[in-house]
Formats: C-alpha cells, sequence, structure tokens
C-alpha cells in the first residue's frame, strides 16, 4: 500500500522529533564537559554543509534556486541559526524540562498562526488536542521555576518563537527547491551566524570539543538526521500538523535525559508523556482522515527533480 504525501510527512516528522530529542540530551552534556553551544552550532553546520555539498555533486544537481524561493531560504536560515543557539544555550543555563516546556509552546504559536499564514482556520479539535498535548508537557517536566536562570527562560522564549517562524519558512521554500537545496543553502546562511557568535564568545573550542568528542559526536549526528527528515516533512505535511507531531521531541528527550544523564522520571512524568502521545496519535489520524485526495495534492507540493 502506497502512503499518501501526509502519511510520509508525518513520519518523517516523528523520526525527525526523535533525533531531535537524542540531540538535545547530548547538547547539554556537551555544554557540561566544557563545549560552549555557539561552537556546537558551528560544528554541526560545518559538517552538514560538506555532506549534504557532496551528495548534491554525486547526484549531479545544480545548486541554483529559483529566485521566488531565495527569500524563504533566506530566512529559513536565519530561524535556525537562531533555534540552535538559542535553544543550546538555554540548556546550558537551565535543565532541559525546563527549557523544553518552554520551548514547545511553539506548535500553540504555529496553531494561532497557520490560518493567517496558510489561509486554514482554527477547529475546535485542532485546539482541543494541542490543549492535550501542552498538559501533557506541563505535567512531564512541571518543576517550580523558582531559583531558575532567567537567561535560560528568556532563551528558550526566543528559540520557540523562531520555531513556528523556522517551519513556516520551510514549508514556503519546499516548494521551490528539494530538501537537498534546502539544508545546503540555509546552512551556508547559518555558517557565519553561528561562527560569529563563537568568535565573541573567544573562538572555537577545538579542545574542549576533542575532550567531549562523543557528546559532541552524537548531538551533530542528531541535528544532521533531525533537520534532513524535518526538510521531508515540511514537502509533505502542513505546518500545523507537523507543529503538533513534533510535541515528541520533548518526551522523548526527558527519556533519554534520564536515561543518559540520571535525570529521575517520576510518576507524574510518566503520565504527562503518555498525554502526549495520545494526543500525537489522535491529531494525525483526525489529519489523515479529514484530509481528502484532492487536499492532499493541494497541500503537498510535488517533488523538483
Amino acid at each position: 500500500m502506497t502512503l499518501s504525501p501526509v502519511a510520509l510527512g508525518i513520519a518523517a516528522a516523528l523520526a525527525s522529533a526523535t533525533a531531535y530529542g537524542i540531540n538535545i540530551v547530548y547538547a547539554r552534556m556537551a555544554t557540561q564537559q566544557g563545549v560552549s553551544a555557539a561552537d556546537l552550532v558551528f560544528l554541526r553546520v560545518f559538517l552538514m554543509l560538506g555532506a549534504v555539498g557532496i551528495l548534491v555533486a554525486l547526484r549531479g544537481r545544480s545548486l541554483a534556486i529559483p529566485r521566488a524561493g531565495r527569500p524563504a531560504v533566506l530566512a529559513l536560515g536565519v530561524a535556525s541559526a537562531g533555534v540552535g543557539l538559542a535553544y543550546f544555550f538555554a540548556v546550558s543555563f537551565v535543565p532541559i524540562g525546563i527549557a523544553a516546556i518552554i520551548f514547545y509552546t511553539f506548535p500553540l504559536l504555529i496553531l494561532l498562526a497557520s490560518p493567517f499564514v496558510e489561509g486554514g482556520r482554527l477547529t475546535l479539535h485542532r485546539l482541543g488536542v494541542f490543549a492535550l498535548a501542552f498538559t501533557g508537557l506541563a505535567i512531564a517536566i512541571g518543576p517550580g521555576l523558582g531559583g531558575i536562570d532567567i537567561r535560560g527562560i528568556a532563551l528558550a522564549a526566543l528559540a520557540s518563537m523562531l520555531a513556528a517562524w523556522q517551519f513556516f519558512m520551510a514549508a514556503r521554500a519546499g516548494r521551490q527547491a528539494p530538501p537537498a537545496l534546502l539544508m545546503f543553502w540555509s546552512h551556508i546562511v547559518i555558517m557565519p551566524i553561528a561562527g560569529t557568535a563563537a568568535l565573541l564568545l573567544g573562538g572555537i573550542g577545538w579542545g574542549a570539543i576533542g575532550h567531549a568528542w562523543f557528546a559532541s559526536a552524537m548531538t551533530v549526528a542528531g541535528y544532521l538526521l533531525g533537520f534532513a527528515l524535518q526538510m521531508v516533512a515540511a514537502r509533505r505535511a502542513p505546518a500545523a500538523l507537523i507543529g503538533l507531531v513534533f510535541c515528541l521531541e520533548p518526551v522523548v528527550a526527558i527519556i533519554f535525559a534520564g536515561l543518559i544523564l540520571g535525570e529521575t522520571l517520576g510518576g507524574a512524568q510518566m503520565v504527562g508523556s503518555l498525554l502526549v502521545l495520545a494526543a500525537l496519535v489522535a491529531s494525525s489520524l483526525a489529519e489523515l482522515k479529514r484530509e481528502t485526495p484532492s487536499a492532499l495534492a493541494a497541500a503537498a507540493p510535488s517533488d523538483v527533480r
């Protein structure tokens, strides 16, 4: 049985959210071992550009982006740089749970903005499912905010706003170019931003990266896989639906933070995680049933080959 474009988009979004969830745990580990968040962003961008450049060259494709798609690709790069820097710096100041519950308000921002950006409407079902997912996140993470570093809170909030912008720009740019070109050119934009941030913080700390090589490598690997799958998802499913699916990421982060960093998972966290998963399944199934073949064709642009 052939899966519809939206179904493929959901599958890619689920896999991307899982990769990102693991990525942030290792990013926190790396920063605890002395690696700067800016260094991690610069390192992963450097490797991403090399990998995508080789892939495009081997496939013999042009790197040209249609003129109409260039503003969206530029905006995608700026948003992606901001998300990476803000979120990585946030988890260097506050625990993953605190950063995640703030960062994961971005699906709500997507839902609120979607009718104005994509022309949809805010249905009671979508709002109800998101309310269930957000309640699950609050229960799962839920530590008190007393004594939390305000810098981490502000950076996580900034990352949330930029993530909502990133999803819409990825969807818009995806109508003009395939994922490989989006990854290449958006990272061309990210590179100088991350490099400037690293230089302002004293330059690339290769010694610290070498010391924390495993955590740094896992951070980069999770990002490369997550970003590639995110671009695939953005071309095949509406941004509002992808945003809901990405509620899985903090659940993955909580689970792996417990396994890798020793953060204990309590009963409330388990209950909250199950609520998020229930909301994700309900929203995905409802969207797949609601979309007609003609609506799917309109929502998902054809591949550019």
